[in-house]
């Protein structure tokens, strides 16, 4: 039995369901709301093989490793589930890595976050350092909406810490990993953003070094495509796939597949 790890019942997750019979493996959804693990007795019974398939958050990021821990295999791997979750983790490696970023600057209190920004310059992203649902990324496009944001984050939020990061000027692409392959993407168009499986080898060849950090798995890379070459602004858990499956691209199945194959190559952290 492969379980979903989902809130509700989406399109997608009908397209994994079905994708999974088609494959003859038994599917269900379970919601991690209704789910607890002793620390310090037996675990009890638990899925053998977990597909994950909300946001990478540092929530997901533990229960997914203690979930490894007892045995069962989960995708995506802990490791790379928390490096999904953690932007400021995320980021490091990538500049470690020599991977073209955004000039992002983290900033540990109210005022040090407004004088950042001025350093930052416009339009610019404000960020949670961890992914955070309760706290949507904000976009300040000037000096006066950046200090409204942050005033308001720190006053109802409590937040303390920010990550400040430009918006580079460019086509905005989504690409999809499965595995460490590419497998279709989104790409803006005069028309807006639309499916496609044709990635430049320029996006596909700085994709393939996040792949190198991120390791094997099934998420999203975002990338800005400016007139000085790709730059990497994030990369995502892969929940929403749907316009993609609907153009023809069978994302369903191919991670149905990878999944498959990590049942008996297991995914530990």
């Amino acid at each position: 039995m492969i379980h979903l790890l989902a809130p509700r019942l989406r399109v997608e997750e009908r397209l994994l369901m079905q994708a999974f019979a088609e494959r003859a493996c038994e599917s269900a959804l379970l919601d991690a709301a209704a789910m607890s693990m002793s620390l310090t007795g037996e675990p009890g019974a638990l899925p053998t093989v977990v597909l994950d398939r909300d946001v990478a958050t540092g929530e997901r990021a533990v229960l997914g490793a203690l979930l490894a821990a007892s045995g069962s295999v989960v995708v995506n791997r802990t490791a790379t589930t928390r490096m999904l979750a953690d932007r400021l983790a995320l980021v490091r490696h990538l500049v470690i890595a020599g991977v073209p970023v955004p000039e992002t600057v983290v900033a540990f209190g109210e005022g040090s976050a407004i004088g950042a920004a001025r350093q930052v310059g416009y339009p610019l992203r404000i960020m949670a350092p961890v992914v955070t649902p309760s706290l949507p990324d904000a976009l300040a496009g000037d000096a006066d909406s950046a200090e409204a944001i942050l005033e308001h984050r720190a006053t109802l939020a409590h937040e303390t810490s920010v990550l400040l990061q430009s918006v580079p000027e460019g086509q905005c692409w989504r690409v999809v990993v499965v595995g460490d392959a590419i497998v279709a993407a989104t790409g803006e168009t005069a028309d807006g953003p639309a499916p496609t499986g044709d990635v430049p080898d320029e996006i596909a060849a700085v994709v393939e070094r996040v792949v190198s950090r991120l390791g094997t798995g099934v998420y999203a890379v975002h990338v800005v495509e400016t007139n000085g070459g790709p730059v990497v602004t994030g990369a995502s858990n892969l929940v929403e796939f749907r316009a993609l499956q609907q153009a023809g691209y069978d994302i369903a199945g191919r991670i149905a597949d990878f999944t498959i194959t990590q049942i008996d190559g297991g995914a530990s952290a």
